[in-house]
């Protein structure tokens, strides 16, 4: 698996689960907000370019 497929892959359990956890009685909501809001951020890297959907895999280019 590529360095890129692999972090969109970590990331995205990461957001499963804090969608989990934010669904559960007594759940810190402040929490789930700002580590939502990194979690979405992380799958943007320098230079605008996206982890997703990941370059050469047969995706229409996001790179300009």
């Amino acid at each position: 698996m590529c360095h890129a497929c692999a972090d969109l892959e970590v990331t995205s359990h990461l957001i499963s689960a804090l969608s989990a956890y934010a669904g559960t009685p007594g759940a810190d909501l402040e929490f789930v907000d700002v580590t939502a809001y990194g979690l979405v951020s992380a799958m943007n890297v320098l230079n605008d370019r996206r982890l997703y959907p990941p370059a050469g895999h047969g995706y229409p280019s996001q790179d300009a």
